[in-house]
């Protein structure tokens, strides 16, 4: 079982607020169903109260592999993608991203942004994928 992405925004959003927030979401070319075609799907912005090890929230549910240094298994430009409209609806909060194995993840921050683009475009931004495919061509030949 691989690592998924968690996405969330620290806030308290008005039931306004959220469902607008949905709305934005419903009219990106994200899709609420689920379907397992690679692309990610969104089932729902959920609102979770405080609890114990976090802050109250509106989670993000991306159905995609995490991507980042050293796991670069999910799809980045479409989590990009995520998060920005996550931040577009809701912009006085801050968003957090990282991997569903820890419950709090690091702050999305406009340097991270452009140090995960630059390692996502340079030389091994697909390492995974590539180890995959030598893999099998060591296999194949």
């Amino acid at each position: 079982m691989g690592v998924d992405v968690l996405l969330y925004a620290e806030t308290i959003p008005t039931a306004q607020e959220l469902e607008a927030a949905r709305d934005l979401f419903r009219r990106s070319a994200i899709s609420d169903d689920y379907e397992s075609d690679g692309r990610v799907r969104w089932h729902c912005l959920e609102f979770e109260d405080e609890t114990e090890w976090s802050r109250p929230r509106v989670i993000a549910n991306v159905t995609t592999r995490y991507y980042g240094k050293g796991y670069e298994r999910g799809d980045w430009p479409s989590i990009y993608g995520a998060i920005r409209l996550l931040q577009a609806a809701f912009p006085t909060a801050r968003v957090f991203y990282g991997g569903d194995t820890d419950d709090v993840a690091p702050e999305v921050t406009e340097e991270w942004l452009a140090e995960t683009w630059a390692h996502y475009l340079g030389p091994n931004g697909n390492s995974y994928r590539d180890q995959r495919a030598t893999g099998r061509e060591r296999e194949q030949g």
